[in-house]
């Protein structure tokens, strides 16, 4: 299969999945406002950082491994589930002592929400990685879909009824991911081919898993930082209600990121299975069509947004408005640089990455410490989109380096560009 069909494939599934995501993030902050849904998110954002610790980036590797046939599917789906009991009887313990996990002072039920939160993602993380470095996108993604539906279903029930109550929706929000987890489990062991592998990974393919995703890990960490480490800064500095709609604005600009990162997860399994040259050609075409359609959407935001935000989101998310504007250099700087960042992750250099967003985090971090006491959350956005500028021109200066491209190659899109996704769009035609 082409790479145009491998792209074409996986937008398609993922956008359908991501567009299910977004309108149950509209309801549940329509549902909750501000205040209550930035403190909802602001703990979904605590799990996901001890699910990112608790990972260690090892799906990175899974690609890598599986898609370069250097360890066997069979070996990393056995070896990821033992690795899923492991951090499970790790976090129960850690939490029975209290200590070491950014989660010490939560208690009851909120245990349970981790536990599930955790243990679900990194089933949904690892079983995805295996899905993609064989090219099956629709599989994964049909059951997060229809649970996302689910979700967006019973939440118009959700204090009309004694028994769904707003604890009891949140419980189910976060059961959720588990048995999504679960599902991708049964579904890639009904689909594993009965061959004679390994049925687990050897102390040597371990090791080498391992010092492949230690560079990973360490990029992967400090780029969710660069992420959110303003949200803890917002929310130490800043009001609950400033605090919500924040998070709403930066996960709008996340949204803009889906697309570079759908096709990231096609342009990584390519570049570690030798197809280098041809998904060098690509990685422009993708450049110059992000920057032109997403400076196209970000006007349009641009025009309506002031009242729109409120419109979509409710009247409590009226500050969005000023940090979006802010936000949008950023967004179009990160949005054309996801699938450079995977090319280098596919050749085995994730240390340019690594270098990359360290540099970004540092930019971040330090602004916001300076600026955002001051000038809240409009600092907050501002000072994220000159540290995603920063990284930016830290990756495109290297590959200019590395290939003699010139700028306008990179940045202005091309005639030619527009024929060739038209021709490849209809031609993907098997979904």
């Amino acid at each position: 299969m082409s790479i145009q069909k491998f792209l074409y494939q996986n937008l398609f599934w993922r956008s359908v999945f991501y567009l299910s995501a977004f309108v149950l993030n509209i309801l549940i902050a329509r549902h909750f406002e501000a205040e209550i849904s930035g403190k909802f998110y602001y703990l979904v954002n605590l799990f996901a950082f001890v699910t990112l610790v608790a990972s260690l980036s090892i799906e990175s590797g899974m690609v890598y491994f599986a898609s370069s046939n250097k360890i066997s599917a069979k070996a990393l789906f056995n070896f990821s589930l033992v690795w899923t009991l492991l951090i499970a009887a790790l976090i129960l313990v850690l939490l029975y002592f209290k200590r070491f996990l950014p989660v010490t002072t939560i208690e009851g039920s909120s245990i349970l929400y981790l536990l599930l939160f955790v243990c679900g993602n990194l089933l949904i993380t690892f079983l995805n990685s295996l899905f993609y470095a064989a090219n099956k996108f629709r599989l994964p993604n049909v059951s997060a879909i229809l649970i996302n539906f689910f979700l967006i279903i019973i939440i118009f029930f959700v204090d009309r009824y004694q028994w769904l109550t707003n604890e009891k929706y949140m419980l189910i929000y976060f059961e959720s991911f588990f048995l999504q987890g679960v599902i991708l489990v049964i579904i890639f062991r009904i689909n594993l081919e009965n061959t004679q592998t390994s049925r687990f990974p050897s102390t040597s393919q371990i090791s080498s898993l391992f010092k492949y995703c230690f560079v990973a890990f360490a990029s992967n960490v400090v780029t969710f930082l660069y992420y959110r480490v303003d949200y803890w800064f917002v929310s130490r500095y800043a009001s609950a209600d400033d605090l919500g709609n924040y998070i709403q604005v930066s996960k709008i600009a996340q949204m803009f990121f889906i697309l570079p990162a759908i096709l990231a997860a096609v342009i990584f399994p390519l570049t570690a299975g030798g197809r280098r040259l041809e998904v060098k050609e690509a990685l422009l075409v993708i450049s110059r069509g992000v920057i032109f359609f997403y400076g196209l959407a970000c006007f349009v935001i641009i025009i309506a947004g002031r009242w729109g935000f409120p419109f979509v989101f409710g009247g409590s998310f009226g500050k969005m408005y000023t940090p979006f504007l802010l936000l949008i250099p950023g967004i179009l700087a990160l949005g054309s640089l996801y699938t450079f960042t995977a090319y280098y992750a596919g050749k085995d250099k994730v240390i340019i990455n690594l270098k990359g967003a360290l540099l970004t985090l540092l930019v971040i971090a330090s602004g916001d410490a300076i600026f955002i006491r001051s000038y809240g959350i409009n600092a907050a956005a501002a000072v994220s989109s000159i540290g995603y500028l920063v990284y930016h021109i830290y990756v495109v200066s290297i590959f200019r380096k590395e290939y003699n491209v010139s700028l306008p190659d990179f940045y202005l899109l091309k005639l030619s560009d527009l024929s060739r996704m038209k021709a490849s769009f209809f031609k993907s035609n098997n979904l």
